[in-house]
C-alpha cells in the first residue's frame, strides 16, 4: 500500500527504463557491447535517480529551511548494547529520534523496537539482513524491504514510509523498487562516526563544523553483521546533542523534518 504523499512517478520511472532499453538494444548482437551498453544503461538510470530528488523530493539527503533544526538517526538497530543508551539520551535531553530498523534486529528485541515508537520516536525501513541492495536482484532487494516493513508493522503496530539503504548503497533499481513500494529515501548530510575522527570529541566536533539547519545526521546504535564496537558513537551523542542545542538547534524527526520541506515549496 502506498502511504499518501509519496506519489508514484510514472515520468521519472519511464525515461529511466526506456533509456536502459534503448542503450541495451544498441549494442546490437555483441556480447561485450551489450555488457558495456548495460553498464551505460546503469549509470543513465542512477543519474535519472538523482535527478528525481530535485524533481519529487524522494530522496533526501537534508531540507531546505532557515529553521535551526536538525534530524539526528541511527541505523542497524534495536540493539540490547547500544539502543537503551540512545534512549536514555534522548529522555534525559528532551530529543526525538529517528530509527532506521533492520528486520531482523526488530525480531531479536522486540520489546526495544515498541519502546522506540511509545517514546515518540519515528521508525524507518533499513531492510531485513542489512545487504548491500545493488548486488542483489531486483526481487531480492523486494524481498528485504518487505520483509523488514512487515516485522515493523508486527511488532510496532504501524507501517512506515521511510527507507535507508545499508551503507547508504543504491542505484536505479534500489530507488525504483523503494519508489514503487512507496518510500522516500533518506540518505544523510553528516556522519557522526568517520575515519578521520578518532575519538568521540573529534566526532561530534567534525559534525558541529559543518552542521546547517534542516542537515540529517548518521548514527549507529546497532551491529547487524556482527560484533562492532559503538562505544565511541555512544560517548560522541550527548557532546553532539549538547553542542547542537547551545547553538540554538532543535532535534526533529524525518516526518517533522519532510513536513518543513513542504511548508518551505
Amino acid at each position: 500500500m502506498r502511504p499518501a504523499g509519496c506519489a508514484h512517478n510514472p515520468t521519472i520511472e519511464g525515461i529511466a527504463r526506456a533509456t536502459a532499453v534503448a542503450l541495451v538494444l544498441s549494442c546490437g548482437v555483441v556480447v561485450a557491447g551489450c555488457a558495456a551498453a548495460t553498464r551505460e544503461a546503469r549509470q543513465v538510470e542512477l543519474r535519472v535517480a538523482h535527478r528525481a530528488e530535485e524533481r519529487s523530493g524522494e530522496i533526501v539527503w537534508r531540507v531546505k529551511t532557515d529553521r535551526k533544526v536538525v534530524a539526528l538517526t541511527l541505523d542497524d538497530g534495536p540493539d540490547a548494547k547500544y539502543t537503551p543508551t540512545v534512549l536514555q539520551l534522548a529522555r534525559h535531553k528532551g530529543i526525538k529520534l529517528t530509527f532506521f530498523l533492520v528486520g531482523r534486529e526488530i525480531q531479536r528485541y522486540p520489546d526495544l523496537a515498541r519502546r522506540e515508537v511509545a517514546e515518540g520516536h519515528a521508525i524507518g525501513n533499513h531492510t531485513w539482513d542489512h545487504p548491500v541492495l545493488p548486488r542483489d536482484t531486483p526481487l531480492q532487494d523486494l524481498s528485504e524491504i518487505e520483509r523488514c516493513e512487515d516485522e515493523i508493522e508486527k511488532i510496532c503496530g504501524e507501517r512506515t514510509h521511510l527507507f535507508r539503504p545499508p551503507k547508504g548503497y543504491w542505484d536505479g533499481d534500489v530507488f525504483l523498487e523503494a519508489e514503487d513500494l512507496g518510500y522516500r529515501m533518506i540518505l544523510w548530510s553528516a556522519a557522526l562516526e568517520h575515519h578521520t575522527a578518532k575519538t568521540p570529541q573529534a566526532m561530534a566536533e567534525r559534525v558541529l563544523r559543518r552542521i546547517r539547519p534542516g542537515m540529517i545526521i548518521l548514527a549507529h546504535d546497532g551491529e547487524p553483521r556482527g560484533p562492532i564496537d559503538r562505544s565511541k558513537t555512544m560517548k560522541a551523542l550527548p557532546i553532539l546533542v549538547d553542542g547542537l542545542q547551545e547553538r540554538g538547534y532543535r532535534f526533529v524527526t524525518i516526518p517533522e523534518l519532510l513536513e518543513l520541506r513542504t511548508e518551505n515549496r
